[in-house]
């Protein structure tokens, strides 16, 4: 019996295996449920059918097939809401990106943003997005091409504002 081996040595092909920045998958999870608490207390819930992680210079997680998150306040009621149908997450960054219809709900204010990209920055807890948007208000509708908020919806800024808007000259 003769058994014959080759091996290549290219190093173009050795170094992109080994490149320290190639990304690597290291966990699939199917229907995640995540809770996350600070000081024993839950401030919200993620739950997506898959999540992908990935290693590397840039580690991210992936949520290829759509996300949902609620979030509570300090006596665990649901204070909004977010789905989207494709999420990533930088770890290093702290930057959570959703896009694809995406849904914001604010409970407190009974408001509703549709949009379909959002950035959510978790260091200066900040919300934005540059495309199309529109937020639906008890007594109105208002429609624009970006926005920015705090992260709980309660005060916002609509970029390039379009349609009509009912000013109140009492106020």
């Amino acid at each position: 019996m003769t058994m014959l081996f080759s091996c290549e040595n290219d190093i173009h092909k050795v170094n992109l295996v080994t490149a320290s920045d190639s990304i690597i998958p290291v966990s699939t999870v199917k229907n995640i449920d995540l809770i996350r608490s600070i000081s024993g207390k839950v401030v919200l819930e993620l739950t997506a059918p898959l999540l992908i992680t990935y290693e590397g210079d840039n580690p991210y997680s992936e949520f290829p097939k759509g996300m949902k998150i609620i979030f509570f306040d300090s006596v665990m009621n649901v204070t909004s809401q977010l789905t989207a149908e494709y999420g990533i997450s930088y770890e290093k960054r702290k930057i959570m990106e959703a896009r694809t219809n995406v849904v914001v709900v604010n409970n407190k204010k009974h408001e509703q943003v549709n949009t379909e990209q959002l950035t959510w920055n978790q260091v200066t807890r900040k919300i934005s997005s540059d495309k199309f948007v529109k937020i639906t208000t008890p007594e109105k509708i208002i429609l624009g091409e970006g926005f920015d908020s705090d992260e709980t919806m309660d005060n916002y800024t609509i970029k390039k504002l379009k349609g009509t808007i009912l000013v109140n000259e009492n106020k």
